[in-house]
């Protein structure tokens, strides 16, 4: 492993980087033990996940929260990605905590991705937004439990695919729209899961209304139609069992 003394750590900026990363220099201090072997293809946004998962963590300071973050323009459509801040989850969480309305379709929910969004979707649900989610049974992979807790939240509705085979939805779209009326959307690979808003190599593309009306307004009008499908069930108390049979069948 290289170490270089003159450079200060990406990560806190006080100390001097001893450790080699992809990104830069981090101090001892900073660099949790268990990630020590692979420094040296450590991105910066890597530390700064397992901070955020693993809150009993503490670095040399509390001074993780005003580091040298390296920059990324809020206001313009732009690519999300392993090398391109915001980390995914931080994006959404700002989106859903600005949303008048915002409609959701991912093939996957888990639990442990929900967990990172649900604080800001509660709070935004019991402002009064409008949240539509739809996802599927396909794998058995989305959690029921998780689907319940979104189903849960006030102004809230969620429905699945049942049955795979009828339709194969495959669809990763976060549509939100503010109270002025204008949305963006996030189109990729990732699902609600903990690695895929966190850690994991997902590609996704952040497009704001303003640079791309037409295509936002296609979004729109796709998840409507969508929403509207005979191959979809509302998940709710009612369809319990029926949902919890075709997770157990994994969507066949």
């Amino acid at each position: 492993m290289a170490y270089r003394r003159t450079r200060p750590c990406i990560i806190c900026g006080v100390r001097d980087g001893a450790i080699s990363t992809a990104d830069g220099c981090v101090c001892e201090e900073c660099m949790p033990a268990d990630l020590v072997p692979e420094a040296s293809s450590l991105r910066r946004s890597r530390l700064v996940i397992y901070r955020k998962t693993h809150p009993d963590w503490e670095s040399c300071a509390e001074r993780w929260d005003e580091p040298a973050e390296s920059p990324y323009e809020a206001d313009r459509s732009r690519a999300i990605t392993q090398e391109s801040p915001p980390i995914l989850c931080d994006a959404l969480n700002e989106s859903i905590s600005n949303a008048e309305s915002m409609d959701l379709a991912v093939s996957f929910i888990r639990s442990s991705g929900l967990n990172l969004l649900i604080d800001r979707l509660r709070e935004a649900a019991e402002a009064g937004c409008v949240i539509r989610v739809i996802t599927t049974a396909y794998m058995g992979f989305t959690e029921y439990e998780a689907v319940m807790e979104l189903a849960g939240l006030p102004n809230s509705e969620v429905r699945m695919e049942l049955n795979a085979g009828a339709s194969r939805f495959h669809a990763k779209c976060y549509l939100f729209t503010s109270p002025d009326g204008k949305g963006t959307a996030y189109v990729g690979s990732a699902n609600i899961t903990r690695s895929a808003l966190t850690s994991g190599e997902e590609w996704m593309v952040a497009i704001r209304e303003d640079d791309l009306p037409m295509v936002v307004d296609d979004l729109r009008r796709a998840y409507g139609k969508l929403w509207e499908s005979p191959y979809l069930t509302r998940v709710d108390d009612k369809n319990r069992a029926k949902v919890e049979m075709a997770l157990e069948r994994r969507g066949k």
